[in-house]
């Protein structure tokens, strides 16, 4: 039984330390492989503080680093004291946050050819707590520095996910090919706006069609067409209003098929195609009016679910 109390008290000992805490900061002292430890005098938060704080309010985060740089280069010439200095006059991308991996805490844990790590089942020296010590107060400085950047990110995901939401509500609505071709074109960037510009490919579209070449009678054909490639431009805010032009396959009812282009604005359609003639019709052109399909049935779905019989008819068709 005490064997068994012993084995489990390891076990948890061991987890423990595989899931202790991250260092940090706490006052004059680090807190580092599970427990507090005082650095050089030279590295004390308290007195680096009003050393970096003209430069952190002035947005000079190279002179504040290098204050940082400074007082680490004074406390000794280990390889993790060069590693961090290095850094420090050249931090770039560098994120100083320092990492637990089981019976270590491991500094630019993501960059193997400069990574720092301590060593957590023995005496830690000096120099180490110096170390770290050092990178978390360069991490309040990155921190600080990429402040406005995260607001602004913050900003841009707001702003595109509300543009997102605009055009699946108020923009030309579109079928799931094309809802996926235009999904291809969106940006893995937050900073990247929505398109402006959508995409029109294999579009059904219904209206009539007008043979400008019998004036006298002006017959009207009605008509299916197929919009193989095209495009929209939305303008103004809300992707609300929009123009554009798309390639046109039509067939009517009286003269077959016929070929052309046509001029979208919003919801409204006109075009002009060409069909040809036959042994007693020379060729001739077409005026065509058209409406915007996908629209047209949204708009009588949302009638009909509207209408009170709607539901009585839905339950019925469910019930056995």
């Amino acid at each position: 039984m005490r064997r068994a109390t012993r084995l489990f008290l390891a076990a948890a000992l061991s987890l423990a330390a595989t899931w202790a805490g991250g260092a940090e900061l706490r006052g004059d002292a680090v807190f580092l492989c599970d427990a507090e430890r005082a650095p050089s005098a030279r590295l004390k938060p308290s007195l680096l503080q009003p050393r970096l704080s003209p430069y952190l309010r002035t947005d000079d985060f190279a002179a504040a680093y290098g204050v940082l740089a400074d007082a680490l280069a004074a406390e000794g010439e280990q390889p993790e004291v060069r590693t961090l200095l290095g850094i420090l006059r050249n931090p770039g991308r560098h994120s100083f946050g320092i990492d637990p991996d089981g019976n270590t805490e491991k500094l630019f844990r993501n960059a193997p050819a400069d990574t720092i790590t301590i060593d957590c089942s023995g005496p830690l020296p000096r120099h180490l707590v110096d170390v770290a010590t050092a990178a978390l107060l360069a991490e309040r400085i990155r921190v600080r520095q990429n402040l406005p950047a995260e607001r602004r990110r913050a900003e841009n995901v707001k702003e595109t996910a509300q543009a997102a939401q605009d055009l699946l509500r108020n923009g030309l609505a579109m079928w799931p090919w094309e809802l996926w071709l235009n999904g291809q074109r969106l940006s893995s960037s937050d900073a990247e706006p929505l398109f402006r510009t959508q995409w029109v490919a294999m579009r059904p579209t219904a209206g009539i069609e007008i043979d400008t070449r019998n004036r006298a009678s002006a017959d009207l054909h009605a008509s299916v067409m197929l919009e193989p490639v095209g495009f929209v431009r939305y303008r103004g805010a809300g992707y609300s209003h929009w123009w554009g032009m798309s390639a046109v396959i039509t067939s009517s009812t009286g003269r077959g098929a016929g070929i052309g282009g046509l001029f979208r604005w919003d919801n409204y359609v006109i075009g002009l195609t060409r069909h040809k003639g036959d042994a007693t019709r020379p060729d001739s052109n077409f005026l065509l009016i058209g409406i915007d399909l996908y629209d047209a049935l949204n708009r009588k779905r949302a009638e009909l679910e509207d209408w009170d019989g709607f539901e009585k008819l839905r339950n019925a068709a469910g019930s056995p």
